[in-house]
């Protein structure tokens, strides 16, 4: 009998331990850092806009941002503005614009804060209707066909593999609808956990590959952001590398 109460103690002992280690473990996931655009999806022509982003960590507002920028830019156009955000406070940063030519728009918030980058895209759409068909009809033979479509975008890092203290490459290959993207913009950012991000720009060694030099001081797994931008395509991808 005696054994019999030795054995159910030792069951509730473990059963307890376990729940502690699990309930130790979801209270160590760090929290995300969530940005939510706040622009309306039809803006009036020649009229002064808002365009605001509310910053989130784990649930909680950032009042405390260590960067937020609105990239704008319309379709078709080579031309980017960044416009600096104003801090409104609980967790709200906003831009005023006023947009002079119909069209569709691309904005991106530029957000860095709590070690952690995001930069969520909404487009939207300026003017009405009439001015909408009216544009198109300009740039008819300018714009034909040739749009990018980001789901043709696919970009690839060749190595997730790398040794802890030694010159470690990243290369991506990156190709737009079946062929090679040339001439974008590409930057690396990496970071291993929940720690300080670091963002590495890389140059174009042939058609559609990029490179960035780098070296890691510590082993364990790291996570690598992609970031391409190319007249119209502004897209990013995650990848998972491992140092030993």
């Amino acid at each position: 009998m005696k054994r019999v109460y030795a054995f159910l103690a030792l069951l509730m002992s473990s059963l307890l331990l376990f729940a502690a280690c699990d309930q130790e473990k979801q209270e160590e996931k760090p929290a995300m850092l969530g940005v939510k655009i706040e622009a309306a999806d039809r803006i009036e022509l020649n009229k002064e806009t808002t365009i605001a982003c509310v910053v989130t960590y784990g649930g909680e507002k950032v009042d405390d941002a260590d960067e937020v920028k609105f990239e704008i830019w319309k379709h078709g156009n080579e031309q980017h503005d960044m416009l600096k955000a104003k801090n409104e406070g609980n967790g709200k940063y906003s831009v005023k614009k006023t947009f002079t030519e119909p069209g569709t728009y691309s904005v991106v918030a530029h957000v860095t804060a709590r070690n952690m980058h995001n930069m969520p895209k909404k487009d939207i759409v300026v003017g009405q209707a009439s001015e909408q068909h009216h544009e198109h009809n300009d740039h008819h033979h300018n714009a034909g066909h040739s749009g990018h479509h980001h789901t043709d975008l696919s970009i690839m890092l060749q190595h997730k593999e790398y040794v802890v203290n030694q010159s470690a490459n990243l290369t991506a290959r990156i190709a737009h609808a079946g062929k090679p993207l040339t001439n974008a913009t590409v930057r690396f950012e990496v970071w291993k956990d929940d720690g300080k991000h670091q963002f590495i720009d890389a140059s174009e060694t042939q058609a559609g590959q990029y490179e960035a030099a780098t070296t890691f001081q510590e082993k364990g797994a790291y996570s690598v952001k992609i970031h391409v931008e190319a007249k119209e395509i502004h897209e990013h991808q995650i990848e998972q590398i491992t140092v030993k």
